[in-house]
Parts: structure tokens; sequence; C-alpha cells
């Protein structure tokens, strides 16, 4: 009567064993991809996603912002923004977007 249950309950922990090795397994490739993709000297700050595979990035690099569009085909410097446009961004708690960076955006567009 117990013959064929014994096997079953190997096999259902051998299963939870393989699921739980994956998982501790995809931790560790996490961690090690998220030192890789550390930068010292290039950080993003904003992102705006456009479409599905177009953005307008604000990049620190160095000690110098600038706003980049990215695209599947290219990625393209816009403008350079200085400390004071920088300083005057302020992030909205409640929706966690950006109120001064659209309007800047749009003037900065309207410029071009």
């Amino acid at each position: 009567m117990f013959d064929g249950i014994i096997p079953l309950i190997i096999a259902l922990l051998a299963v939870g064993v393989v699921l739980y090795l994956s998982y501790l397994f995809s931790r560790y490739l996490a961690i090690g991809a998220a030192k890789i993709n550390k930068s010292k000297y290039i950080k993003i700050i904003d992102r705006i996603v456009l479409g599905q595979d177009r953005m307008i990035l604000i990049a620190l690099i160095g000690a110098k912002y600038y706003l980049i569009g990215s695209s599947a085909q290219s990625i393209q410097i816009l403008t350079e923004l200085d400390e004071k446009a920088m300083a005057e961004i302020s992030f909205s708690e409640k929706t966690g977007e950006s109120v001064v960076f659209k309007d800047r955006l749009k003037g900065m567009l309207a410029k071009k």
C-alpha cells in the first residue's frame, strides 16, 4: 500500500530542493549583475520612457549632467544641463515624477 507513496514523496522533495537551489542561484546571479552594472563615474539620475524602445535620460557623468535621448538605433546627447537647472528639479512624493522636469523638457524641445 505504501510502496508507491514513498517514491512520490522523495520525488516531491527532490523537486522542492531543485527549485530552492535554482532560486538561490538566480539571486547570486542578480547580485553579480548589479555589481557589474554599477558605475563609478556615470549615474542615471532620471528616465522617462517615451515608447517601447525610446527614452530620455538625465545622466550624471563626472560632475556634469546631460540630457540623453535613447532609441534602439542610436543614443544622442541632446543637451548639457547646468547645475542651476538640476537644483530646480523637485520630485513630487505622491507621484514620484518631476513636475519641473516636464516643464524644462517642454521648454528645451520648444527651443529646438
